[in-house]
């Protein structure tokens, strides 16, 4: 497993306790499917202490999902997980951006980037409603669905995030 960012919320439902009684932290990390699917920036609880992982359930339907939409695929792969899952999306690029910011800036740019994202989604939606499109408003609608579950487990008032 390999680390690629790493982001903790110290309440609400993103706060787990791991069976050693140590903190888990929400990471993304690169997990390794039948040793030639390689996916990257899949969201998981991980405790510091004893380096167990798992899934966040949240996103645990969408990779199961997208697991089996490429179990024919009989060739080495590697994929960010964030190009199938909003929620995964949204946190790779605060990541991306973050630099060394107070807990609580990134609290308010995680914050940000999901309202920005569910905005965007919410306009593209409207275009498609006015196009007639049932396919793309059934696309956005899931995309949707993504991000409002993972932001409502976002605490307002939470510092602690970290890196």
């Amino acid at each position: 497993m390999v680390l690629d960012y790493a982001i903790g919320f110290g309440v609400g439902n993103l706060f787990k306790t791991c069976n050693c009684g140590q903190f888990m932290k929400l990471e993304l990390r690169k997990l390794i499917h039948e040793r030639k699917t390689r996916i990257c920036h899949v969201p998981v609880y991980a405790c510091q202490a004893c380096k167990k992982y798992e899934l966040l359930p949240l996103i645990k339907p969408d990779l199961l999902r997208y697991l089996a939409s490429i179990s024919n695929e009989s060739r080495r792969i590697s994929v960010s997980f964030a190009d199938v899952n909003e929620s995964a999306y949204v946190l790779r690029e605060v990541f991306r951006t973050y630099v060394d910011d107070s807990m609580v800036e990134l609290q308010s740019r995680c914050m940000e980037a999901f309202d920005d994202r569910i905005n965007m989604l919410l306009d593209l939606f409207r275009y498609a409603q006015n196009m007639g499109d049932d396919d793309w408003m059934r696309q956005m609608e899931g995309r949707l669905e993504q991000l409002s579950t993972i932001k409502s487990l976002i605490p307002e008032n939470s510092g602690h995030y970290s890196r």
